[in-house]
């Protein structure tokens, strides 16, 4: 770890800026020591892929443009300085001894201010950070989220009797709170030695988190991001002062410096071959040119149309390990899953249940030994740096759908959030925008970073040439809007479903299941008909204490498909079908169990599952739903809802040319029924898979038979569904590591983008270990793979190819659709 020094002086700082506040608190200045910590162990060589150090503006436009650059930092013509030994900074007047400082945002404004860092191979890293020591362990908690109180932290930082509280003053809310409880929390310094100081600290925490504020061009202050207080120089010391004693000490300017270590950061191994960046447009990309019917403006690129980056906090917070981002980095994000998945991973009940990998190492970063992989399904995969990789393959629109259950949640004696419905998709919608902030402030500021919610169909035509990824809000969960029943009585009203429905709309929410895995007031569900004991076995029992009932079967069309227009699609059961029922419950109970021996068959009273239906279908609140969802344009997946109401909803929205969807393949119901979505307009979209499997599905999925009218050009458009982080696999791979070097690198469809294997730390992901699609970034990997490898004649292969570049612009058309549909 280095310390580069200036190799200029800069403009002396002018003016002085005149207090106009009451408040008065003394200067807090920086102490020294050494603590006689052991030096720490030298840098390893840096991926050429590594992310470094943005190059530094010239000239600082806003307080968000620092972000991810090198600076030194002076006031009143001084300068920060490292002192490493003495575990401190100081303030010099010699600019050749300016350290710099890499400026990593936390979120818009805000930065944690890095003079170095240092990782072996194994190691998470050891920091030099600018920030507020907690010695006695009183004021964070193990994740360096502050957890102390803040009258103890500032009592504890200096002398306070002489503090005087203005309610005018910057702080003025703030430091009421603080006058409340000083004079206690005076006694209570006394206490324990917590000598709290300004110094280096070796890990990212809420106290090393600085504000950036403007206080003319290019003159900035620093505020203790817990505190409020400013940073300041003081001679040979820095100082924490009340903003009503601001003055020249507290004025910084950021001086543009080379010499930074590199933030710790997933990789992106992705090379740029055009300054255009990637393709935006079909007609940008050679295989498009002259294919009849496509427009200029037409998108490239494809649709992920079902995934759940923000299941990290759903069914109670506490099963999905890992987080998309987190303000402090990879290092936190994805760093052990023992916080959750206790030892080994021994009390991760739901994982244990649902994946396939069993007890394992929980280590995350930098070594992630044995997680994530593609059937590690309670690991975050979707980490936001993974997902900008298959962002510059050219993945344009991901449907990220808020996903909760309360039953689960209510039995998982692992949770930390409310299980309310509205409550968890509300925290949901919030962990959203706080990542589309945090990715804004790594580009730069406010609507820069290539994470963009959209609301239309025309904010998002925007986001996609504007060269961001357009993200669309959606709800899949089994109480949508608390509508649940039990024992066929509703638990909501036609008011509170619109209060509701309305409330999520203003939220930016524009895609809705009406049902989800259990029967809910709005119309049966599609059973999980799947063998054994499992997932399925589960969900059964799940929507027994939902509704107080089981599952209510009926057999189902034989060669043909509902309607949607049956009389009565939730007629009463009669007492004669009650042994028919009971025949049913003793099939599907009796399919979670071994066959029957071949000489006891004819004894055996089961009839196995294969033509079960769930004889609900779409209620009258359910009805009413769809004409309210239809009012407001919003997009209607009939996934996962019985086959009966599926047919319902399509016999409501057809005579209106009102497109709707079908995002994860089978959990559509049939491929009759998929067909009619597709022939409505629609979009039908299957799972990521592998080589020729996929190819398959691309192609089914984009010759469904359309109207021409809802092609592109001459391509119907197929998308995928990766699901993840949704309680399902992502694609396998069958390769093996000599697969590697055929491989990689390789350059991505439309020619712009060469990529490496994806490296995470200490740990280069490929798709032959063994671990296939171990998280998102590996998409574009899995496309290559496809194109390579897969045992389908070149036609179809081109064919395939053709379908998912085009499902960006069929489903953006789709959306079209129901915008210009009458009401």
């Amino acid at each position: 770890m280095t310390h580069s020094k200036l190799p200029f002086l800069p403009k002396s700082l002018a003016g002085l800026m005149l207090a106009s506040s009451l408040l008065a608190l003394p200067a807090c200045k920086s102490g020294g020591g050494d603590d006689g910590n052991e030096p720490s162990p030298a840098p390893t060589a840096a991926s050429p892929a590594q992310p470094g150090p943005a190059k530094a503006p010239d000239t600082l436009i806003t307080r968000y443009s620092p972000a991810n650059g090198c600076y030194a930092l002076t006031a009143a013509n001084r300068y920060l300085t490292a002192t490493p030994d003495a575990n401190q900074y100081r303030a010099t007047d010699t600019a050749s001894q300016a350290t710099p400082f890499y400026l990593k945002p936390t979120d818009l404004g805000s930065y944690l201010l890095m003079s170095g860092f240092e990782r072996s191979p194994a190691s998470t890293g050891a920091f030099e950070l600018l920030g507020i020591s907690d010695p006695a362990g009183e004021f964070l908690d193990d994740t360096g989220t502050f957890v102390g109180e803040l009258s103890y932290l500032v009592a504890g930082l200096g002398d306070t009797t002489n503090l005087v509280l203005d309610p005018i003053a910057p702080l003025g809310g703030l430091l009421r709170e603080l006058g409340e409880s000083l004079e206690a929390a005076g006694d209570r310094v006394g206490d324990i030695t917590v000598a709290p100081a300004l110094a280096m600290v070796d890990a990212p925490s809420d106290l090393a988190v600085w504000r950036l504020n403007t206080v003319r061009d290019e003159v900035f202050t620093l505020a203790s991001d817990v505190t409020g207080l400013l940073l300041g120089v003081d001679d040979d010391a820095l100082t924490l002062t009340s903003p009503a004693l601001a003055g020249t000490a507290n004025e910084f300017r950021l001086v543009p410096a080379e010499g930074c270590d590199p933030y710790p950061e997933a990789e992106l191994n992705a090379e740029l071959l055009s300054d255009g960046g990637p393709a935006i447009y079909l007609k940008e990309v050679e295989r498009f040119r002259k294919v009849p019917g496509i427009d200029q403006d037409d998108v490239f690129g494809f649709v992920d149309t079902h995934s759940h980056i923000s299941a990290y906090e759903f069914i109670g917070g506490r099963v999905n390990y890992g987080a998309p981002f987190h303000r402090f980095g990879v290092t936190h994000a994805l760093k052990d899953c023992e916080a959750v998945h206790g030892p080994w991973g021994a009390t991760g009940f739901v994982e244990l249940a649902t994946s396939g990998i069993g007890l394992h190492d929980t280590q995350g970063w930098p070594g992630f030994n044995d997680w994530p992989r593609h059937n590690s399904l309670q690991h975050h995969q979707s980490y936001f740096r993974w997902l900008e990789r298959a962002h510059l393959a050219g993945m344009k629109i991901l449907v990220n759908h808020l996903v909760h259950n309360e039953v689960l949640c209510r039995i998982n004696p692992q949770k930390q959030n409310d299980c309310d419905p509205m409550e968890a998709i509300l925290l949901q919608i919030q962990r959203m925008y706080e990542m589309q902030a945090y990715i804004d402030a790594q580009h730069g500021g406010p609507g820069l970073g290539w994470f963009r919610i959209v609301t239309s169909a025309g904010e998002a035509r925007q986001a996609i040439a504007d060269g961001h990824l357009a993200v669309v809000l959606g709800i899949e969960m089994s109480k949508v809007f608390r509508c649940g029943e039990f024992q066929g009585v509703a638990e909501c009203t036609r008011t509170e479903i619109v209060e509701r429905l309305d409330q999520l709309y203003q939220l930016g929410v524009r895609n809705i299941f009406p049902v989800h895995k259990f029967d809910n007031a709005f119309g049966g569900h599609l059973p999980d008909l799947s063998s054994g004991v499992g997932i399925g076995a589960i969900l059964y029992g799940g929507n027994l204490l939902e509704t107080g009932h089981p599952v209510e079967f009926e057999a189902c069309p034989e060669e043909v498909e509902y309607t949607g227009d049956e009389p009565d699609q939730n007629a009463s059961l009669q007492p004669f079908g009650l042994i028919d029922q009971l025949l049913y419950q003793i099939d599907y109970l009796g399919d979670r169990f071994p066959e029957t021996p071949e000489e006891m068959a004819a004894l055996d009273p089961r009839r196995g599952t294969d033509q079960h239906c769930n004889r609900r279908g779409l209620s009258d609140l359910g009805d009413f739903l769809i004409q309210e969802l239809i009012k407001r344009k919003m997009m209607i997946e009939t996934d996962h809802i019985s086959r009966k109401a599926a047919a319902r909803i399509l016999a409501l929205t057809q005579p209106l040319d009102y497109p709707v969807i079908n995002s994860h393949g089978g959990w559509g119901g049939t491929e009759a029924l998929r067909d009619r979505i597709a022939a409505q307009g629609g979009v039908s979209a299957s799972f990521g898979g592998t080589r020729g499997g996929w190819v398959d599905r691309l192609t089914r999925d984009g010759n469904r038979p359309r109207s021409d009218a809802f092609k592109v050009g001459p391509f119907g458009g197929a998308g995928f569904a990766s699901d993840v982080n949704g309680i399902a696999q992502l694609a396998s791979n069958p390769g093996t590591p000599a697969d590697d070097a055929s491989l990689y690198p390789f350059t991505s469809v439309d020619g712009r983008v060469r990529f490496h294997k994806q490296r995470t730390g200490d740990r280069e992901f490929g798709l032959y270990d063994g671990r296939g699609v171990a998280h998102y970034g590996l998409y574009p990997d899995q496309i290559e793979d496809m194109i390579r490898h897969s045992d389908r004649p070149p036609a179809q292969i081109d064919d395939a190819v053709n379908q998912l570049f085009t499902s960006a612009e069929a489903y953006l058309r789709m959306w079209e659709r129901i915008e210009n549909a009458p009401q």
